[in-house]
């Protein structure tokens, strides 16, 4: 390693401090001190960059997957909405033609036709489900399959 000669100026408190370090250290110069405290000073800014390096490269990976994971959610979300505002329109022409004045909840008579869609609905759900899950994952890739 090729060395440079210097000839510095330092305050007290500085002096003190790599006093010590030499001392601390058993160094015999306080070149080899400075050099020391640059070289540990360098290794930790790498860490440091590295860190935040990592940090921005997970921040980004994260933020890719859950803005994948919200458009799923937001188009199954406009799909039933725009389902619900075309029943509430079948519904409302319903009611105009047949001049019907009130309405009847399942809270108080459920029909046992609605008790049949709600089975068939409820199948239906898992069905999808479970082939957006088969669709997502491999074979064998959860052990309780």
């Amino acid at each position: 390693m090729e060395t440079q000669r210097r000839m510095i100026t330092l305050d007290k408190e500085t002096d003190q401090y790599i006093q010590d370090y030499m001392t601390e250290h058993k160094l015999r110069f306080p070149g080899e001190a400075i050099m020391d405290i640059c070289k540990k000073y360098r290794e930790e800014k790498k860490k440091e960059w590295s860190l935040d390096y990592i940090t921005e490269t997970v921040s980004e990976n994260l933020h890719d997957v859950l803005k994948n994971e919200l458009k799923k959610i937001l188009f199954g979300t406009n799909s039933t909405d725009k389902n619900t505002q075309i029943l509430i329109e079948f519904m409302n022409g319903w009611y105009f033609h047949h001049g019907y004045q009130g309405i009847m909840t399942t809270d108080f008579l459920e029909l046992e036709e609605t008790k049949l869609a709600k089975k068939v609905l409820g199948e239906r759900i898992v069905n999808q489900r479970q082939k957006r899950l088969d669709k997502g994952y491999p074979k064998g890739y959860f052990s309780f399959y």
